[in-house]
């Protein structure tokens, strides 16, 4: 366990600046979600959440993609898996503390968004349009559009053998939110989303696990 964790903290250290973006974003979505909600009328609301939810969600789902490439392209590039493997770590070990340091990035942008949500809509949910679950079926369908997107990444960062083909991904990541978009955030959508994401890293592992380092 001790070495799973050292190399999961190796993760956080060598993308730190993906954890400071996500820890930065989340703040200003936070404050963004506090202010359109308390200052701003109904007619405007739809307009500003508009005006600051499509940038911040093209920006997102591209750095989760991008984290994911950049994990596993570097370690193509610099051996990294075959330096680790050396050490009394597995190769299970080493997919998993990345997975699991994306996992972290997500819900560092995420949880602030949901608690605000909560928070704010706890005490008028009575004078609002929506249905008392909103919050916990936003942040699963948030949270596995965010998930997906950057199993894309871990998937063309590691099937890709020069950065140049990896930006194939991009338009892949942009059309998740859109189905967020069309169909919503009901269950159907999540299972969907769910099976995407365990394609996306059960192909990576089998080629992570019998490529040789």
């Amino acid at each position: 366990m001790r070495t799973y964790w050292t190399l999961l903290k190796r993760e956080i250290i060598d993308h730190v600046a993906y954890f400071a973006a996500a820890l930065i974003l989340s703040g200003l979505l936070t404050a963004m979600l506090v202010s359109i909600a308390l200052s701003f009328d109904e007619s405007d609301r739809e307009l500003f959440g508009l005006a600051g939810g499509i940038p911040a969600t093209v920006a997102v789902v591209v750095g989760l993609c991008g984290l994911g490439v950049a994990q596993m392209y570097a370690d193509r590039v610099r051996n990294i898996s075959a330096f680790l493997t050396a050490l009394p770590v597995t190769r299970a070990q080493i997919f998993a503390a990345r997975i699991a340091a994306g996992v972290l990035v997500i819900l560092i942008l995420l949880v602030p968004l949901a608690v605000a949500g909560t928070m704010l809509l706890g005490p008028n949910v009575d004078g609002v349009p929506v249905y008392r679950g909103i919050v916990p079926d936003v942040f699963r369908g948030l949270f596995l559009m965010c998930l997906a997107c950057y199993s894309v990444g871990i998937y063309a960062g590691w099937h890709r053998r020069s950065l140049a083909p990896t930006l194939g991904a991009l338009p892949v990541v942009l059309l998740v939110p859109l189905l967020l978009v069309i169909k919503g955030f009901g269950p159907d959508v999540a299972a969907i989303l769910a099976i995407f994401i365990l394609a996306c890293l059960a192909g990576t592992w089998c080629r992570f696990a019998s490529s040789s380092l």
